[in-house]
């Protein structure tokens, strides 16, 4: 067990030291994300809504300019498998001019699975991007793979650090167009409330700023 943390925390170190070591076209960002997840159906566990928020201060920590609200359909096709339709609105504020809007229409699905001492689970997501004003829209595949380490005590889970690596493929014009790669700890607060803290470095290969470094936090609740 105290191997595999110690290979996160060593992880976590070499995304820091490499993202900051970028200093060319940077961007320093806060990200709250949270959700609130509930039975669609009654006595039916496989079948839930969630609703999220996501709000992130950009340009150097100087700017509330992105914030983000959406509703999920998840429904786990098996234990190992999960599958999630769902719809994002996006509101970004640009300086100086007017708001922005974006529809984000997703469908992901989730293999994973849970081993001795980790769990890893592999997001694959269709994602296409509705804009508004003229702009043109955008289709994306991305694929996450996440790696948890449960650390525990006296067979309770006191944390569980994680990292993961999501990878974007411009699907309209066939290329890489970015990458995302993240360090983090969850913790269960109480039996539906759980707390995140993460740092997610952004590489844009076809956008700018051409690297962002997020700190983040957010809520998870879950109603039985």
């Amino acid at each position: 067990m105290r191997n595999y943390t110690f290979i996160l925390i060593g992880l976590f170190l070499c995304l820091g030291v490499t993202a900051f070591g970028q200093t060319d076209n940077d961007d320093v960002q806060v990200w709250n994300q949270n959700s609130f997840e509930f039975p669609l159906v009654k006595d039916n566990d496989r079948l839930s809504g969630v609703v999220s928020n996501d709000f992130r201060v950009t340009e150097d920590v100087s700017n509330l300019d992105d914030i983000r609200f959406g509703f999920a359909v998840k429904y786990k096709v098996t234990d190992n498998l999960s599958i999630a339709p769902n719809y994002v609105f996006r509101v970004s504020r640009v300086s100086g001019g007017p708001d922005r809007y974006q529809h984000q229409l997703r469908f992901d699905v989730t293999p994973s699975k849970k081993f001795k001492n980790f769990s890893v689970d592999n997001r694959s997501r269709f994602e296409h991007r509705a804009n508004t004003g003229g702009r043109d829209d955008e289709t994306y595949y991305r694929n996450r793979t996440r790696i948890r380490v449960p650390v525990k005590k006296d067979g309770k889970t006191l944390f569980t650090p994680y990292i993961s690596t999501d990878v974007w493929l411009d699907i309209q014009n066939p290329d890489l167009f970015r990458n995302d790669a993240a360090a983090g700890i969850s913790r269960k607060i109480n039996d539906n409330t759980s707390l995140k803290v993460f740092y997610n470095y952004r590489h844009n290969f076809q956008d700018s700023p051409r690297h962002e470094h997020a700190i983040g936090f957010g809520f998870s609740f879950e109603i039985d």
